[in-house]
């Protein structure tokens, strides 16, 4: 197996979805990814359902434009030699799901990820079935496990994942304005408790009924903020380097401190 790369550079696309107008969301993607983006990057990140929205009435119609779309985004990640992820409406047989895809360099779809945890305060679970299955994906063979949005609450999730070996967590979101202390804190605590680096990319810009602030971030395995964006649509971008995963887990050991027996979760 080839050995994990030292570094990683992110770059999350913090962009405003409109609702129902999956054409209208891709132009704003490929505008800001030309505009903004004139590096080299390891991987693109995009918000939770950056294509449709939450579109409920719609799915059906909706969840047609996703094939396509994935193919567009296969085509962007050959041409910049980039993985690139986020989550988008998928349909299979009559259930609908908001799936995380992870296209490769080489345009592939190498992980895809069902959201397990489904938001009831926004009747999700009445139009989306949960996902089954945890994932972790590899990008330059760092594991990668990949989270959305509601997840973020749930920290025997993200340290299953941590267990599992993932050095990073993304997180593809749609995390409105008035929770938005809690966005950062739960951010923060998910890095410093699973030392791990977080990437995590938040819608921006007003929605039909709420206000979403982007804050869109990536915090290392101390839990310190290395990227935190502006506030405005855009590409922003920063490097992992992963001697800081190995130096936090030598200096406290808490994997091997866990006593997972006394725990007996339910």
């Amino acid at each position: 197996m080839n050995q994990p790369a030292p570094t990683l550079t992110v770059s999350l696309i913090q962009m405003n979805v409109s609702l129902g107008q999956p054409e209208r969301n891709f132009t704003r993607v490929k505008k800001l990814i030309d505009r903004d983006l004139h590096a080299q990057t390891d991987l693109i990140l995009l918000p939770e359902m950056w294509s449709t929205g939450y579109d409920f009435p719609s799915f059906s119609q909706l969840a047609g434009s996703t094939p396509a779309l994935l193919e567009q985004l296969s085509t962007i990640s050959i041409q910049r030699s980039t993985t690139i992820g986020g989550t988008m409406l998928e349909q299979e047989g009559k259930k609908f799901y908001n799936t995380f895809y992870l296209i490769d360099p080489a345009g592939k779809i190498i992980s895809r990820y069902q959201k397990i945890h489904l938001f009831s305060l926004m009747n999700e679970p009445d139009f989306l079935s949960p996902g089954q299955e945890m994932v972790i994906g590899r990008i330059k063979n760092i594991p990668v496990g990949l989270m959305t949005c509601y997840d973020l609450r749930f920290p025997e999730f993200s340290r299953q994942l941590a267990i599992q070996g993932a050095h990073v967590l993304l997180i593809s979101a749609q995390w409105p304005k008035q929770r938005a202390a809690h966005w950062e804190a739960l951010l923060k605590a998910r890095s410093i408790e699973n030392q791990l680096f977080i990437v995590a990319c938040n819608r921006i810009g007003q929605g039909t009924k709420q206000v979403f602030p982007g804050l869109s971030a990536v915090y290392d395995p101390w839990g310190e903020q290395i990227l935190k964006t502006p506030h405005r649509q855009g590409v922003f971008s920063c490097q992992l380097d992963f001697n800081q995963l190995q130096t936090a887990r030598q200096t406290i050991d808490i994997f091997s401190d866990r006593r997972p027996n006394i725990y007996r979760m339910n």
